[in-house]
């Protein structure tokens, strides 16, 4: 599974940890797939995205059919 984060008019990116609910904006051009480090766990969330970069598929233009929008 993948989760696709609503961009903001100014371009960002609101990202929401899945474990905690903390946002933040992320300025980022290229995807709207992102997994950043959040203090509530010590990890990079979620983490279906962290596998998405880890793995080398954001260098593929393809979405998955089990990706939440």
């Amino acid at each position: 599974m993948i989760i696709i984060y609503p961009r903001l008019a100014n371009g960002n990116v609101l990202w929401t940890c899945d474990n905690c609910g903390d946002k933040a904006e992320i300025s980022v051009r290229e995807t709207r797939r992102v997994s950043i480090y959040c203090i509530c766990n010590n990890k990079c969330n979620p983490v279906c995205n962290q596998e998405y970069y880890n793995s080398g598929e954001y260098l593929s233009n393809e979405v998955p059919i089990n990706t939440i929008i």
